[in-house]
Parts: structure tokens; sequence; C-alpha cells
């Protein structure tokens, strides 16, 4: 007989890095989880379901993505229920002055937007009797100006006070159950890393990339998400907190 897993994950960018090797240790781990990419993704286990989605697509968002999550997680009986606002749009690489009003909209779009929307669907839907996880993939670029990342920077940066004011109104509301985690995982081998460090005329920040790669100093998926899965199952976390990987 087959068992209706308890724990519920919704799991931004599972087609690759950090969102699938987050979704496979969720789904060995006996969590159901929602997958959300822009390309198709597998995996072997009946507990997975994916829905195609560009979250940089305003529209779709909110024709498509969102009615769905919500089906889904107003059906569920699940006692717990995460969210890992995975997903992100490294940017243009580019001088701030050098940038399009098109270009800076979908940075933020994905990076905040659809998370900060996914974030207020689960804070509504969720019930208080059930645990609410938040995981937002922060990065070191959130709290510094690197030449270059003026989008991605910023996008992290208005994402983790997005957090931060959502654990706030947590508090305000008394819901004991729900927490959020800014999580920063370093740096770590996946194709953004690769995208920053390939040849780009004008990326002022391409030779520290550059080195990260030749110095060896990238983090494997594998070592990076541990302590996002040990939070998804903690039931004593404050409704906000930092941390960021560091290598034992």
């Amino acid at each position: 007989m087959t068992v209706e897993p308890q724990k519920l994950a919704i799991v931004s960018g599972t087609s690759s890095g950090i969102g699938a090797g987050l979704a496979q240790a969720l789904l060995e781990s006996d969590w159901q989880v929602i997958g959300l990419a822009r390309r198709d993704v597998e995996f072997d286990s009946p507990n997975y379901i994916h829905i195609k989605a560009d979250l940089a697509d305003l529209a779709a968002l909110d024709t498509v993505l969102l009615p769905a999550l919500v089906h889904h997680v107003s059906q569920t009986r699940c006692g717990r229920v995460a969210l890992v606002n995975n997903a992100a749009a490294i940017g243009t690489l580019k001088g701030l002055d050098d940038i399009s009003a098109a270009e800076l909209s979908k940075v933020y779009m994905v990076n905040v937007v659809a998370a900060g929307v996914l974030m207020g669907l689960v804070a509504k839907h969720v019930p208080l009797t059930s645990w609410l996880k938040i995981v937002n993939v922060s990065s070191g670029a959130a709290h510094r100006g690197l030449p270059g990342l003026a989008d991605y920077a910023g996008s992290k940066a208005a994402l983790r006070l997005t957090g931060m004011t959502l654990a706030a109104e947590f508090e305000q509301l008394k819901r004991s159950r729900a927490s959020i985690l800014s999580y920063e995982p370093g740096i770590v081998d996946t194709e953004m890393q690769t995208k920053a460090r390939a040849p780009s005329e004008g990326f002022p920040s391409l030779d520290m990339f550059q080195g990260f790669h030749s110095s060896g100093s990238l983090q494997p998926v594998e070592a990076v998400i541990g302590e996002m899965l040990d939070f998804l199952v903690d039931s004593e976390s404050p409704a906000f907190s930092e941390k960021r990987f560091s290598p034992s």
C-alpha cells in the first residue's frame, strides 16, 4: 500500500543545480515535491509533480501557475508545507548604465516578484495548524555592491527584505508555526557560475568569477543543501533567520 506523504514542498528551479539536488533529496526523504521550471523535468518518483512555468512571464504567473498551486496547496492534508524560492536570473552582467528597463524588469520579476507572490500564496493558503517553512535562496551579493551585478544584487537584497517583512507579519499574527530562512549557499558549481565566468565583453567582475573556478572555490550542490533540509524539518526556528554555508 502506498503511503501518502505528510510533507509537501514547492521548489522553484528544479531543472538543474541546487533546485534539482534539493528536490531529489526531498523525494528521498518522503516529501511530495511540486517543482517549477521553464524546462520539462522528470524524477524517478511518483511523489514529484512538475509545473512548467516561466517565472518571468507575469501573465502565465497569474493565469496558470498560481491557480495550479492554489489547487495543490488547498487540497493537501500535509502537516508540513515548504516553499523554496531557488530559481533566479543572474541578470545582464552589465553596468547599470547599460541595462534597459525591460532587462531590469525581467530580473526583478524572477528574483523578487514571483518569489514574493509565491510566499504570499503559501502564507494565505497553508492552514495555521500546519508547519510552514520558507527558504529564500540568497547571495552574498545581497549585502555588497559588485560591479556588473546591480540587477542581480538589488533583486536579491529586495528578496531578503521581503522575506524579513513577511516574517514580521507572521510574528504580528502570532503564527508560531511559520518561519523563513534566508540562506546563502556561497559559491556553488551551477549554471549561474558557468555563465558568470564565461568570456563576456563588458562584465566588470569577470576576473573574480573566473578566479572562483580556477582556485577550486566552487562547492558541489550536494554540500550546500543539508542546512536547508535541516531547516525544513526543524520546529524551533525563529520567524526569520539567516545563514551562510561555510565549508568545514
